[in-house]
């Protein structure tokens, strides 16, 4: 950890410092990736220019205009522990001065920022510009309020016109060491490919098609790995039904393989057409700029797998490049959402899309628990989406049944991304609110957890009736609890021993109660089919409530 500091602390005064050229150079060559020349290309000298540091630099330690119109805002912290996070003066400092800066009360600031004042009044009067505000720290963690208070500056910002004119991100000692192994936020990939009796369309966007060899795509998978489908909505599935008959037409039929195979679509954020021009269009080679497997990732891997030792890739595999370049906002996710098709895709895999699951996984990892909110395989985890989103949906207040009769029966329902047409009264815009903070969504699992773990164990020791109604009532015994005991609005991450001894005592209370109301309502069912329904859920919970407040 002392090693990651000072290589950070080091890169830190490169970037925000004017200290000489000669102090830079002077620095270990795996310290001179920077923010600003990692995320824009940057050199290092023009990170250093990029510095407005000193008095009444109003909060912003470098300002810095990208070729793409784009204004980076960065202010940077250095923590000698490595721990913790900055204060939250200095993080209100921060958004204060970003406010000023894009509000063009220029006079606030420094000597050194007036000089910049030309070159940010042209950027913004390109109609164009887009604004990113990054604090750079070298702690572990961003908590809630933190986020909140710049999450209120971009919603300020931002309109229906321009939701992405502010976007605040932050950085901190974990970010730094991806960046070092490239493993977060990797180079993009740039690669040539070569196709084969290629077409091309020009308009609204350009786009070419045509066939590549299954060793072209063999050799990216083994260069670049899972990088390969950074832009798709889930990695490779493993052994399903479909991979694996693409394995055996790999092994048995290659010659087949182009006739039953949907073939590989990527995107790229630019390209450029090299070699020698085909007028016939036989064969051509491109090099492409910011490359993505967004659907194909099976293909792909099936085929490196298949092929591993001594196997013969096909010859011709289907491919479409499409350059994102022009494009509006979102067109890719368009593009992904609608070419996925050989693998079911379904509501939750969008829900690796969503920026907000991104931040909460982000400040959630920077404590140490590992929020897994995509699909695929992964070595360990604390909890994943679909728990979260069990959880969530117990702690919904009004119009709660059905959300809490779907988490018991039909839990990827709650991803339903429409409602009667309607995106934003979605099922799963209720649960998974832009308002929820990390530090809620976890207590929420962890309280919800805790009851289903209690009540199996209850089950486990009583028979008959009763066994199935506890085995059957842990969502609504959630449910009534979040009610009656303000258990997710704390400071802390984790719930204490004193909430835990609480809560297990308020699972026994809730749990009999619903078991001696059940016994009166007397149903004609089943309690599975009791705790499914949403009407007798909101039966039930009234019996309850009345029996406990009563009490």
């Amino acid at each position: 950890m002392n090693y990651s500091i000072n290589v950070f602390k080091h890169t830190l005064q490169a970037q925000v410092t004017t200290i000489p050229h000669a102090s830079v150079t002077t620095t270990p060559r795996h310290s001179r990736p920077t923010i600003l020349t990692q995320a824009t290309n940057a050199s290092i000298e023009e990170a250093v220019a990029a510095s407005i540091d000193g008095g009444d630099d109003h909060g912003i330690d470098s300002v810095f205009i990208d070729p793409t119109e784009t204004i980076w805002l960065i202010q940077s912290k250095y923590i000698d522990s490595g721990k913790g996070e900055p204060a939250l003066g200095d993080v209100n400092k921060f958004e204060s001065g970003v406010r000023d800066l894009l509000n063009q009360q220029y006079s606030r600031f420094n000597q050194t920022l007036q000089h910049k004042i030309p070159a940010l009044n042209t950027t913004f009067d390109t109609g164009i510009a887009k604004v990113k505000a990054v604090l750079v720290y070298t702690g572990n963690a961003l908590s809630d309020d933190r986020r909140r208070m710049m999450g209120d500056l971009e919603n300020s910002f931002n309109s229906a016109g321009e939701p992405n004119f502010l976007h605040f991100t932050n950085a901190g000692l974990a970010t730094f060491d991806d960046f070092q192994i490239s493993e977060i936020q990797p180079n993009p990939i740039t690669a040539e490919i070569e196709l084969e009796n290629f077409g091309c369309i020009n308009q609204p966007y350009v786009a070419y098609y045509g066939t590549v060899s299954g060793q072209q795509l063999k050799a990216l998978k083994e260069q670049y790995g899972n990088q390969l489908f950074d832009a798709n909505i889930r990695q490779f599935k493993g052994d399903t039904l479909v991979n694996r008959d693409i394995a055996q037409t790999i092994q048995q039929e290659p010659e087949h393989f182009f006739y039953f195979n949907n073939g590989v679509t990527f995107l790229c954020d630019s390209f450029d057409v090299i070699g020698r021009r085909d007028e016939n269009r036989n064969q051509g080679r491109f090099r492409f700029h910011g490359l993505s497997v967004i659907n194909g990732a099976q293909t792909v891997s099936s085929l490196t797998n298949a092929t591993a030792t001594d196997g013969e890739a096909p010859s011709k595999i289907l491919a479409t490049i499409v350059s994102l370049d022009g494009a509006p906002n979102n067109f890719g996710q368009h593009i992904t959402r609608y070419r996925n098709h050989q693998n079911a895709i379904t509501d939750i895999d969008f829900a690796a899309l969503d920026e907000n699951q991104q931040q909460w996984a982000q400040t959630l990892q920077q404590a140490g628990i590992t929020y897994r909110y995509k699909g695929g395989k992964a070595d360990q985890q604390d909890f994943d989406v679909e728990m979260a989103a069990r959880a969530l949906a117990c702690w919904v207040r009004e119009d709660w049944s059905s959300l809490v009769s779907l988490a018991k029966k039909n839990i990827k329902r709650l991803f339903d991304r429409k409602l009667n047409g309607e995106e934003n009264s979605s099922n799963y815009s209720r649960i998974f609110k832009s308002s929820l903070q990390a530090r809620q969504l976890w207590r929420t699992v962890q309280v919800v957890e805790q009851v289903r773990s209690q009540l199996r164990n209850d089950a486990h020791q009583d028979s008959g009736e009763q066994q199935e109604i506890l085995r059957h009532c842990s969502l609504l015994t959630a449910h009534i609890l979040l009610i009656r005991f303000d258990a997710i609005d704390h400071d802390e991450l984790h719930l204490s021993a004193a909430h835990q001894q609480t809560l297990s005592e308020m699972i026994g209370e809730i749990s009999t109660q619903i078991v001696e109301e059940y016994d009166k309502l007397q149903w004609n069912k089943n309690p599975r089919a009791v705790f499914e329904n949403s009407t007798d859920l909101q039966t039930l919970k009234t019996a309850v409530m009345t029996a406990l407040n009563r009490g």
